[in-house]
């Protein structure tokens, strides 16, 4: 019998023996790039710019690849994003092409360990595949202030708008798919939500243990959300902690909150 023969054997064998749990299905979760390395599926991240102390600097990296011709994702062809190792200092950049690199303005403003990412999706890939993610690390000298992960909670304010998480902070199963809600408020009351970004929020999660980045996709109603509720399209493919970053628009501003959700 020949090597393949006996380990086709010996596998129908075990499959077949009744204390011999069957294999679980495979997740749904679609796993992508997550900006932890600098190449991924034929694209590489250079830096040319990164930033070296504190205060207002640059980042500038040359991106090689099969192709430059990146899809507008909610009108950008490139979405750039900065962060601490402890998961604080998030900022959203969307960078420009100067001299055949992308590059964008950051000002930082504590030393540490920092990440910064990029996130595009090639032209010739079908409609909602995802993103491929680059990352490339850098660091800030000097001391540092270190900010821990904050707990789950439900809810998180910016000026004056409070974002409900609707489940509370409820822990979610990794491996399935599942819907997060946040509803805006101003005074106890749905806020007017503005348009950003041809959506009306945005949201990034990040692994807390390994700092992997995807970036969540809204579920898109056609119009302003019904009384101000967001909802985002959420798969998780491990278990732990989550940061989440959320944007979104009203009374003319920008605001952002941040929310912590465990996985199981």
């Amino acid at each position: 019998m020949t090597l393949a023969g006996f380990l086709g054997a010996a596998y129908l064998f075990l499959d077949s023996r009744p204390d011999v749990a069957p294999a679980p299905a495979p997740s749904p979760v679609a796993y992508h790039s997550d900006g932890l390395s600098d190449a991924y599926d034929g694209f590489r991240a250079e830096a040319l710019s990164l930033p070296t102390r504190r205060g207002p600097g640059t980042v500038t990296l040359r991106v090689s690849g099969p192709t430059a011709d990146f899809r507008q994702v909610h009108s950008k062809p490139m979405h750039m994003y900065v962060l601490r190792d402890d998961l604080s200092g998030y900022q959203h950049l969307h960078p420009r092409v100067v001299d055949g690199s992308w590059t964008a303005p950051v000002t930082i403003t504590d030393g540490g360990a920092y990440r910064v990412y990029i996130e595009f999706v090639p032209n010739d890939r079908p409609a909602g595949a995802d993103p491929t993610v680059l990352g490339v690390p850098f660091v800030i000298p000097g001391d540092t202030t270190m900010v821990p992960v904050p707990a789950p909670r439900a809810e998180a304010r910016s000026g004056p708008y409070t974002v409900r998480r609707l489940d509370g902070t409820a822990d979610l199963t990794s491996g399935t798919q599942t819907a997060l809600q946040f509803q805006v408020l101003r005074d106890g009351r749905p806020a007017v939500l503005e348009p950003y970004l041809d959506a009306y929020a945005h949201l990034s999660n990040f692994e807390v243990r390994t700092q992997a980045l995807k970036h969540l996709h809204p579920l898109l109603s056609g119009g302003p959300p019904p009384d101000s509720v967001l909802a985002f399209h959420a798969a998780f493919a491990e278990r732990g902690d989550k940061r989440l970053f959320l944007q979104f628009r009203a009374g003319g501003t920008l605001h952002q909150v941040a929310f912590t959700v465990f996985t199981t």
